[in-house]
């Protein structure tokens, strides 16, 4: 139980429902699986398109996790570790946003926008047995891993709850 005040915070199941987070869990899902739609059937594998002069689109194929870690271990490997950390971590988020107090709205977004990006990449690793990853970003010859809208939810989600828990520093 999260602990507000010193007191716990009980899980309820009518925290999960609420529109903040249905919507926000539904639209990173949505975009996710919507983007990776248009790059599957719209861009050859290994395809690159200039956009800006840092940014790129592609389509790549990634059966790794994070910056294609584990990208040559074994499939059934890959299934059961993804599928026990993936939905270890989909039960957290869900009872993290079931125990984050109804106030503190901000945290249950971040805490939905992790979910919905864990949704919409388990779906493909579930389904595929890797993701579709499109987005590549860059600096001269140096090219961050590719992305996909789900990570960037996910990355979002983690930075902004970061600084939500940044202690504030109080004026004299």
């Amino acid at each position: 139980m999260v602990l507000v005040h010193d007191k716990p915070v009980p899980f309820e199941w009518k925290n999960l429902w609420k529109p903040l987070h249905l919507w926000t869990v539904l639209i990173c899902v949505i975009l996710d699986q919507g983007s990776k739609y248009l790059v599957i059937y719209t861009m050859e594998i290994g395809e690159r398109i200039p956009v800006l002069p840092f940014l790129n689109f592609v389509h790549f194929k990634n059966k790794g996790a994070a910056f294609g870690m584990f990208h040559d271990a074994s499939p059934l490997f890959r299934l059961v570790f993804f599928g026990l950390i993936t939905t270890a971590c989909v039960v957290f988020l869900a009872w993290s946003i079931g125990t984050t107090p109804a106030w503190d709205k901000f945290h249950r977004f971040c805490l939905a926008l992790i979910l919905g990006g864990a949704i919409g990449n388990i779906k493909d690793r579930v389904i595929f047995q890797q993701v579709t990853d499109f987005v590549d970003v860059y600096v001269g010859t140096y090219h961050w891993p590719a992305f996909n809208v789900a990570d960037s939810a996910i990355s979002v989600g983690v930075v902004l709850l970061l600084f939500h828990f940044i202690p504030k520093r109080k004026k004299s």
